[in-house]
Order: structure tokens, then C-alpha cells, then sequence
């Protein structure tokens, strides 16, 4: 049934009343507002806090998950670097540094494994490694290549030609792969100290 504009002015009338008659005490004094204010600022100060070791939290979690990438991408260069090197001294000792016919020595010109280095082109953790490490690994391969083809076509004679590659051997396995070496063990420390497992042992420097 329709209200009738009676009943609602009545109903209106009715709830004036009420209201007027209620007790607004604690709106009057400075308790009730005062703690309205601190339970607001309580609010503010957890929400802020909350965010914030959110943050930090988030924060930490990128840093492990950096040093976990650019460990593994470190490591895993420094094992293919040093194979290299093994190969390129049993070549340079039974072939390289030898007369022997050219056909000869390339034919049993090795072929260098470079599939680490390559993929790093594509990989983010590539540019959070130290310069030192990528000039030096870059320059390795480049100069080892160049003597190489060099050495093959018989522009440089058998002695200089296996001179010159253990000089570059002897450059990248005493001074290059033991820095290499410290900075992916001190990257496992860190590793370990913050909780996270690392199946591999520390390489021997």
C-alpha cells in the first residue's frame, strides 16, 4: 500500500526527534577524538610500514635472484674459457708450434667452444658483469683466432706463432681465470649466507 504523504512527514518527524534526542556526549569531548585521531594514525603508520618491508622484501628477492644468474652465468664462462685453453695448449704443443704441412695443421685446427659466450648476447646478467671480464674473454678469443689464421697460412713461422699463443695461454689462465674464479666463489658465499643452496663446489683458484 503507498505511503501517504501524511505517514512519511510523521515518519520524518519521528526520526528528528530521535536524533535530537540522542546522547552526543562522547562527541564533545577530546577522548573520542583524540582517539579517532590515533587509531587513524595507527592505520597510516601500518599501512606504511606494511609497504615498506614489502619493498624491502621485494628488494632482497631481486639481489638473490641477480647473484643466482649472473653465479651460474659466471661460472659456467669460466669452465668454458678454461676447456679452451686446455685445447688451444695440447694444439699449440702438437701442432701450432711445429713445422708441419699447413694442410696438416688445419686440418687438426680446433674448433673453440663458445656456446656460453655466445648466449650471453643474450642475457641480462651479461651487462652486471665486471668489464675486466668481457674485454679480456672478447680480446682472448679475437687474438687467438687472428694467430690462428695467421699462423696456418704460414705468415708467422712455427716457433714465433706458438710463442705468441702461449703468451696469450699463459696471460688468460694466470691472470684472467683466478680473478674469474675469486669473484664467482665470493659470489657463492654470498649465496650460501643468505639461504640459498649451491650445488657446486668453489672453483680452485
Amino acid at each position: 500500500m503507498p505511503t501517504t504523504p501524511v505517514s512519511s512527514s510523521k515518519a520524518t518527524s519521528v526520526l528528528k526527534d530521535k536524533v535530537a534526542n540522542a546522547d552526543h556526549s562522547d562527541l564533545k569531548t577530546s577522548g573520542f577524538w583524540i582517539s579517532q585521531m590515533l587509531m587513524i594514525a595507527a592505520t597510516i603508520i601500518g599501512v606504511y610500514l606494511a609497504a615498506q618491508a614489502g619493498l624491502e622484501q621485494a628488494i632482497a628477492f631481486d639481489d638473490i635472484t641477480s647473484k643466482q644468474s649472473n653465479y651460474y652465468l659466471r661460472r659456467s664462462l669460466y669452465q668454458e674459457v678454461s676447456s679452451n685453453v686446455t685445447m688451444l695448449r695440447s694444439y699449440n704443443k702438437e701442432y701450432f708450434s711445429r713445422a708441419i704441412p699447413k694442410s696438416q695443421l688445419k686440418q687438426h685446427t680446433p674448433t673453440l667452444r663458445q656456446f656460453v659466450w655466445r648466449a650471453m648476447e643474450n642475457s641480462p646478467a651479461t651487462l652486471e658483469t665486471p668489464s675486466y671480464f668481457l674485454t679480456e674473454v672478447q680480446d682472448f678469443y679475437a687474438e687467438t683466432d687472428a694467430l690462428i689464421e695467421l699462423g696456418v697460412a704460414r705468415v708467422y713461422g712455427a716457433s714465433h706463432a706458438g710463442k705468441l699463443m702461449t703468451e696469450q695461454l699463459d696471460h688468460i689462465e694466470n691472470d684472467v681465470l683466478p680473478k674469474l674464479a675469486n669473484d664467482v666463489n665470493t659470489l657463492a658465499v654470498e649465496l650460501r649466507e643468505a639461504g640459498i643452496s649451491i650445488d657446486e663446489e668453489d672453483l680452485g683458484v
